[in-house]
C-alpha cells in the first residue's frame, strides 16, 4: 500500500477509535455472557515533557558536486586519478596533448586576416575598426589608391558583381625582361636605365628594382627575369614598345622592351552583389585614395553587409577559443571531494567539454524528505531532526538541522507532499543515493500534564476521556494542547494520577482450582 494510503488508514483507525470508546466502552461494562465479564484497562494521568516530531523518509545527496571538464580538444596524454580517490581542489586529474591544435590556431589566424584586409577594403576603414564599423558604410564602394578609373563596368540602376574597375597609377612604369645568362650576370639592382620608346623621341630614366636568380626553361636556353621601374613623363602607357638601356660597369645591355604595366594597380571588387544607386566617376578620369566610386541601394545589400560583419566577429570568438584551449591543457579537480568516476584513459581522443569525472564532496549531505500537507506546517527552517540511516553497526542515528521547505506542493492521490532538506553532517558511512528516515522535532513542552493518547476520544467537536470511579466509568471533557503518537498534553479536566481508560479486557470466571484464571484482551472495536 502507498504510505499516504496507510497513513490515511491509521488515522482514521484512531478517530474511529476515540469517538468509539464511549460509546462502547458503556456498552461493554454492561455486557456479558456465559464464559466472563469485561473489565477495564486503564493508565494514569502523569506528568512530563511532551516532544511532537514529524517523520519522513528520502534520500541522501551530497551538497556540492560539480563535473570536471576539458577546456580543450586533443589526446588524452595522462590520467592520474581513480573512481573512488578522494581528490582536493586545483589537484591535476589529467593532461592533453594539443595534437593539431596549434596548426588549427595558426590557420584560423592567416583565414580571419584575409577577411579583415577584405572587409576594410569593403567598409572603407583600417583593418583594426571593421569589427566595429557600422555596416552600411560598405554601401558606399570608395577608391583603395590614387589613380586612373579604368574599366568601370557599373551604372546606376544596374547590378554589380565582381570587379567594378581597376585603378591605376600611371606615374610610374614597369617594364619586364628575360635576359640570357651573360647578360643576367652584368645586371644588378639600383643600376641605372634608359628606355627610347619607338612611338615619339625621348629617354626616360629608371631604375633595375628586381634581378631574380631563378632560371626560366626556354626553348634553346635558360632565361633569368629583370624588372625596371621608371617615371612616366605624361605620354606613355602599358603596351608601348622600345628599346631599354641598362648602363653596367662593363658597357650598356641593350633589349628590346616593352613597358609591362603600371607601378601600381588595384582591382576594385564589389563586396557583394547589390543594385547601383548611383555612380560618382567615369572611364579615365583621376581620382584619390577614399573617393567615392558608387553607392549601393540598401536593402539586400546592406544584408549581405552585415552578414560579412557578423562572420568576422564569429570567426574572431571561435580564434580566441582555440587560443584558450592551449592555455587549458591541464584538468583539474574544481572542488575537493571524491571522484565518483572516471570516463577518458589515456590515448582517447576528447572535445572541449569532455566530463572526464564528477566529484563529489558529502563531508556534509542533504535528506531529500517528502512530507504531507498536513504536517509541513509544523515544520521550519532550523528545526533539530534525528536521520537514522545503515552504518557499520546496522542502523544509526546522525543530528541534522531542516534547512528548506519546499514552497510548492506535489499532488498526488488527493493529498500533496512537499520537498523537505535536511542538512547532515557526514560521520563517514554516509553515501549519495543512500536511503534514510528523519524524525524532525517539531515542538516541545516541559513537566506538562500527560493523557494516554489511546484514552481520548471526540464528540461533538469537543474532546473526552473516561476517568475510572471505582467500578464506573465516567465521561470528562477535557481540553487539549500538544499531542504526538504515545500522549496528548491536558490543559484542564484532569489531573495527576487519575486512571483514565484505554480499552476493556475479558475476565473468565469459569475457573478451576479456586482461583484466577489468566485475563484475556477483548478485540477493541477499532
Amino acid at each position: 500500500m502507498h504510505r499516504k494510503a496507510v497513513r490515511w488508514a491509521i488515522i482514521g483507525a484512531v478517530i474511529i477509535a476515540v469517538v468509539g470508546l464511549g460509546y462502547w466502552g458503556v456498552k461493554a461494562l454492561s455486557a456479558g455472557d456465559d464464559k466472563g465479564k469485561l473489565v477495564m484497562a486503564t493508565k494514569p494521568v502523569t506528568r512530563g515533557d511532551l516532544e511532537v516530531t514529524v517523520r519522513g523518509w528520502g534520500m541522501l545527496q551530497a551538497t556540492e558536486e560539480q563535473d570536471a571538464i576539458a577546456g580543450a580538444e586533443g589526446i588524452v596524454k595522462d590520467v592520474f586519478f581513480q573512481p573512488g580517490q578522494q581528490v582536493t581542489k586545483g589537484q591535476v586529474l589529467a593532461t592533453i596533448d594539443p595534437g593539431s591544435l596549434e596548426v588549427k590556431i595558426k590557420q584560423a589566424e592567416i583565414q580571419l586576416d584575409l577577411q579583415r584586409v577584405q572587409l576594410a577594403k569593403a567598409f572603407g576603414v583600417s583593418p583594426d575598426k571593421v569589427a566595429d564599423v557600422d555596416p552600411a558604410s560598405a554601401l558606399l564602394l570608395r577608391s583603395p589608391i590614387s589613380g586612373r578609373i579604368t574599366g568601370l563596368a557599373a551604372q546606376a540602376g544596374g547590378t554589380v558583381t565582381g570587379q567594378v574597375c581597376s585603378i591605376v597609377d600611371d606615374s610610374r612604369l614597369l617594364i619586364r625582361l628575360e635576359l640570357p645568362k651573360p647578360l643576367f650576370d652584368k645586371v644588378k639592382v639600383g643600376q641605372k636605365t634608359t628606355f627610347m620608346p619607338h612611338r615619339f623621341d625621348g629617354k626616360d630614366p629608371g631604375v633595375v628594382t628586381k634581378a631574380d636568380p631563378t632560371p626560366i626553361a626556354g626553348q634553346q636556353a635558360f632565361f633569368y627575369e629583370v624588372w625596371v621601374e621608371m617615371a612616366n613623363p605624361g605620354l606613355l602607357k602599358v603596351g608601348d614598345e622600345g628599346i631599354l638601356l641598362i648602363h653596367t660597369p662593363s658597357g650598356d645591355v641593350q633589349q628590346k622592351a616593352k613597358i609591362t604595366s603600371y607601378a601600381t594597380e588595384e582591382a576594385v571588387m564589389s563586396p557583394f552583389n547589390g543594385k547601383v544607386k548611383s555612380v560618382f566617376v567615369k572611364e579615365g578620369v583621376t581620382v584619390k585614395a577614399g573617393d567615392p566610386i558608387l553607392e549601393f541601394e540598401p536593402g539586400e545589400a546592406l544584408l549581405q553587409a552585415m552578414g560579412l560583419q557578423l562572420d568576422f566577429k564569429k570567426k574572431a570568438v571561435e580564434l580566441e577559443d582555440l587560443k584558450s584551449q592551449l592555455q587549458n591543457l591541464i584538468i583539474t579537480s574544481p572542488i575537493d571531494g571524491v571522484a565518483l568516476n572516471r570516463n577518458v584513459n589515456p590515448g582517447q581522443a576528447i572535445g572541449k567539454g569532455t566530463i572526464i569525472t564528477r566529484i563529489s564532496n558529502y563531508t556534509r549531505m542533504n535528506l531529500m524528505l517528502q512530507v504531507d500537507e498536513m504536517d509541513v506546517p509544523k515544520i521550519a527552517e532550523g528545526q533539530r531532526a534525528d536521520v537514522i540511516a545503515w552504518g557499520p553497526q546496522g542502523q544509526q542515528k546522525v543530528q541534522g538541522v531542516v534547512s528548506r521547505i519546499g514552497a510548492t506542493g506535489d499532488p498526488r492521490d488527493g493529498l500533496a507532499s512537499f520537498n523537505i532538506t535536511v542538512a547532515v553532517d557526514n560521520p563517514g558511512f554516509l553515501r549519495p543515493g543512500m536511503g534514510a528516515e528523519a524524525q524532525i522535532f517539531v515542538s516541545k513542552k516541559e513537566n506538562v500534564l500527560l493523557c494516554p493518547v489511546e484514552a481520548v476520544y471526540k464528540e461533538n467537536d469537543k474532546w473526552f476521556v473516561d476517568v475510572k470511579e471505582g467500578k464506573e466509568r465516567k465521561p470528562v471533557e477535557v481540553q487539549l494542547g500538544l499531542m504526538n503518537d504515545t500522549f496528548a498534553e491536558v490543559l484542564s479536566g484532569l489531573k495527576e494520577g487519575q486512571e483514565v481508560v484505554v480499552g476493556m479486557t475479558k475476565q473468565p470466571d469459569n475457573q478451576s482450582g479456586g482461583g484466577r484464571g489468566p485475563v484475556k484482551a477483548v478485540p477493541m472495536p477499532w
